[in-house]
């Protein structure tokens, strides 16, 4: 019985849209050109070039990719259609040659013949197909348009066959990454699905539920094919920094950064057998967050041979179907913790990649290796990502577990609109892509991580640097070896940065240390022992804060005397030691009259508590934490915080923010 004729035939023809080798940094094809749209196919295609393998850099097989493009004309117009695939289950894809050109790689994907093959009706599900493709060498496939097309009501769709069953129909990951409006990679590339990986099965179908011919302009199917080696899944290791090799840079130095934090162990691009660049992608001037993708390819894979290929696949994908210059991901992750390198030279500079349009600039791009719709990474893929975006953000003074501010222009997926201007967004500094893009990427799984992300690489970004921070700003001196590695080791296992200052607040060194400051600056002495032992006790019990001991000093008789001995002199040496100057004539009146019945104390206090005086703390805190005064907003909002919480509370608001730990990292590289 024949199924209904729908109101347009998908013919398929084999236009092989072939990747060639790379020469002086341009991507050159020999044997021909493929035809430039679908139109051209209904005339007739040409001869099948010369099928070449596109080199992967490293000791492995070459990646083969094939493109097939598919056109739309009215039902009927091409002659009889075939049957339906599902109608014939058992048939053999008719989509296969009966030979391959004879120059083709015997890797290389078997071909469509030159005569189009029609698939005029729809399968019981609804779906309009292609007839099946051959793909024993196939492993990945993905679906391209031309750049600025609608194409919303395409939805393709794919199912495999292994022997004579096929696979139930899946949607095909819709397009999330687009290069940043105005870029080289913008100008030169096609839009399209991500890549799907099937891994080794005998047939695909495609099909569409497009409504209209004009949804379908110019759409091809591409063939990704290799090989995997024999290499066996590991555990990451971790190495010290400065391990990470790779190529010399051609880039201008000004971009490159180090950081002080240890490198993760990273494959090398050699060693899962990259392909050279086809272009060379633009480098930021700084890195500012980093983006978290899932590839949503299988979970399935078992060795890191696999993985690598799965990667090799992508990369050649992105290159010769979608356009770009390389891979859009700065690195991948695998399901077992390993971290590839992606694009060139992301291990030292802020490669521009295109993985989150509208925020590839200044974004570490970072994608799981697999499907994390629901499933949560393991532990080592959360503690590699943690410390890859730790390690490559610390170089450049970031915060993973702070905000940015940043300007977007907008692109083909984001959320924001396409515009000249910009629009100013604030995000996380570690984001999902579902955050500034259309899409569900990285997957519920995978986002419900991210927080612990953000303070695991926080921790890893910040660790050394706070430490020996702290050191040299409260006990004015570098840190000890054992100080490092304790406190290192504390932070790293979940201490806070505020904790840390506390905890070194109340030490002996650090309290005897303010205790002998005091004394100078307050009597011009050094404590006796008596003296320094009995403040010193008192501020690390808790039951004075440091900040008060000179509160204290200033009510003593020695102090009263060594001002003059008189109220006057008394009231004028307060104002100079704790507000830095001269009082006026009415404000000694005011306080000299106040004396003989409230004490000498309502005046220390007085001036020791007012809001002056919190301002000039305020300072003094701003001036030893991150160098400089505080602003006037800064002022009017932690003047009032100090006279209400104290010193130890504005301390620790201040070594917690993102100023003071990324002054850590510039000040101890």
């Amino acid at each position: 019985m024949h199924q209904p004729v729908v109101p347009f035939a998908l013919i398929v023809a084999l236009a092989l849209l072939v990747s060639g080798p790379i020469v002086d940094g341009q991507q050159h094809t020999s044997g021909g050109q493929a035809p430039s749209s679908a139109g051209a196919l209904e005339q007739g295609a040409p001869a099948a070039p010369t099928v070449e393998g596109v080199s992967g850099g490293g000791p492995t097989d070459p990646v083969t990719v094939n493109q097939m493009a598919v056109a739309v004309s009215p039902a009927g117009s091409t002659g009889t259609g075939t049957p339906s695939a599902a109608a014939s289950p058992t048939a053999s894809p008719s989509a296969s040659p009966s030979g391959a050109p004879s120059a083709a790689s015997s890797d290389a994907p078997p071909v469509a013949p030159s005569a189009p093959v029609v698939a005029a009706a729809k399968d019981p599900s609804g779906v309009v197909e292609t007839a099946p493709i051959d793909t024993t060498s196939v492993q990945t496939v993905g679906i391209t348009w031309p750049a600025g097309q609608d194409v919303a009501t395409l939805q393709p769709q794919i199912r495999t066959k292994v022997g004579d069953t096929w696979s139930s129909w899946q949607p095909v990951p819709q397009p999330d990454s687009a290069p940043d409006p105005g870029s080289a990679e913008a100008a030169r590339g096609r839009s399209g699905t991500d890549s799907v990986w099937i891994g080794s099965v005998d047939a695909v179908q495609v099909g569409f539920a497009a409504k209209s011919t004009a949804a379908m302009t110019d759409v091809k199917v591409a063939l990704v094919g290799s090989k995997a080696a024999t290499t066996q899944a590991q555990p990451a290791v971790w190495r010290p920094s400065g391990a990470v090799s790779h190529a010399p840079s051609a880039r201008p130095a000004a971009a490159l950064a180090t950081s002080a934090v240890a490198a993760p162990t990273i494959i090398s691009r050699d060693q899962w057998g990259a392909a050279p660049e086809a272009c060379t992608p633009a480098v930021a001037s700084t890195l500012v967050g980093a983006v978290i993708h899932h590839t949503a390819d299988t979970n399935s894979y078992t060795t890191v041979a696999q993985a690598e290929q799965m990667i090799r696949n992508d990369q050649a994908y992105h290159i010769n179907v979608r356009g770009w210059c390389d891979l859009g991901y700065n690195f991948v992750v695998d399901k077992w913790g390993n971290i590839y390198e992606g694009r060139a030279n992301s291990e030292t500079e802020p490669v521009i990649g295109v993985h989150a349009g509208g925020f590839n600039t200044g974004t570490l791009g970072v994608a799981i290796l697999g499907d994390y719709t629901s499933l949560v990474p393991s532990a080592a893929t959360q503690e590699a990502l943690a410390e890859l975006i730790g390690w490559r953000l610390a170089a450049y003074g970031r915060n993973p577990g702070g905000m940015m501010t940043y300007t977007t222009y907008g692109g083909e997926t984001s959320r924001w609109p396409t515009t000249t201007t910009g629009t100013t967004v604030t995000e996380p500094v570690v984001m999902g892509h579902r955050d500034v893009d259309y899409t569900s990427c990285p997957g519920d799984g995978a986002y419900s991580t991210l927080a612990w992300i953000r303070d695991r690489a926080s921790k890893i970004a910040f660790s050394e640097p706070l430490v020996q921070a702290l050191y040299s700003d409260m006990l004015q001196r570098p840190v000890d070896p054992t100080g490092l590695s304790t406190w290192t080791a504390a932070l790293m296992a979940g201490t806070g940065a505020s904790a840390l200052g506390d905890q070194i607040a109340h030490s002996a060194e650090y309290v005897n240390r303010r205790v002998v400051e005091a004394y100078a600056q307050i009597l011009g002495r050094t404590p006796d022992p008596t003296g320094l032992a009995t403040w010193s006790q008192a501020i690390m019990s808790g039951r004075l804060r440091v900040e008060d001991l000179r509160g204290q000093l200033i009510q003593s008789d020695e102090y009263y005397a060594r001002a003059g001995g008189t109220d006057p002199a008394y009231v004028a040496r307060l104002y100079q030691d704790i507000l830095g100057r001269a009082p006026a004539a009415s404000e000694v009146s005011s306080w000299v009259s106040q004396i003989p019945s409230r004490g000498r104390g309502i005046v220390s206090n007085g001036v020791w508590r007012s809001l002056e005086s919190a301002q000039r703390r305020v300072n003094e805190a701003f001036g030893i934490y991150l160098g400089r005064s505080a602003d006037p907003t800064g002022l009017s909002t932690w003047a009032p915080y100090w006279q209400a919480n104290g010193e130890d509370a504005l301390r620790a608001m201040i070594i917690g923010s993102d100023e003071y730990l990324s002054r850590a990292v510039s000040r101890f590289p």
